[in-house]
């Protein structure tokens, strides 16, 4: 009976830090809708993508990129990194993927490029970036309060002179 305790017991903690960080399913189904919406083939997850995803994010989990550029994890994949204030659970999850995906109203096709100039619509075109095939994603929560999450795409999006669909 004992056995049978610990056992249960070891289940429910892996089950808790699966649900913190979340299942797949909570990174694929906004990108994945996004990309159905402009006709292109949905994401794959990868668990080699979500290993790098998590070693980006535990390298970074003490400041959270707080008050500074986005850092890469690496300049042969693609990335979407966001740090949420405030939220230490799935809801960060769902907020990041949905500021990424909503960054479409600041994506103009005809011109392809971002309205207003700068980059406020990479996030969105590396989601709905045709080329890219397989996603890897992760949160942690943040030493400082709030979260961090990061995908890695590949192969990489937001290639100069492409369109993204």
């Amino acid at each position: 009976m004992k056995m049978v305790i610990i056992s249960l017991l070891s289940v429910l903690s892996v089950l808790s830090i699966m649900c913190d960080d979340g299942f797949p399913s909570d990174y694929l189904y906004g990108q994945n809708a996004a990309r159905a919406d402009v006709g292109v083939k949905p994401l794959k997850w990868s668990k080699q993508l979500t290993r790098m995803a998590e070693k980006f994010l535990n390298k970074h989990i003490i400041h959270c990129l707080q008050g500074q550029l986005v850092a890469r994890y690496s300049i042969y994949h693609g990335q979407n990194t966001a740090r949420i204030p405030g939220f230490e659970n799935l809801t960060a999850i769902h907020q990041a993927v949905e500021m990424w995906v909503e960054q479409k109203r600041y994506y103009d096709y005809e011109s392809n490029s971002c309205i207003g100039g700068g980059n406020l619509c990479h996030s969105y075109t590396q989601v709905v970036w045709k080329d890219s095939k397989e996603i890897g994603c992760s949160r942690v929560t943040c030493r400082i309060g709030g979260s961090l999450v990061a995908c890695i795409y590949r192969p990489l999006g937001n290639v100069a002179g492409q369109r993204p669909y």
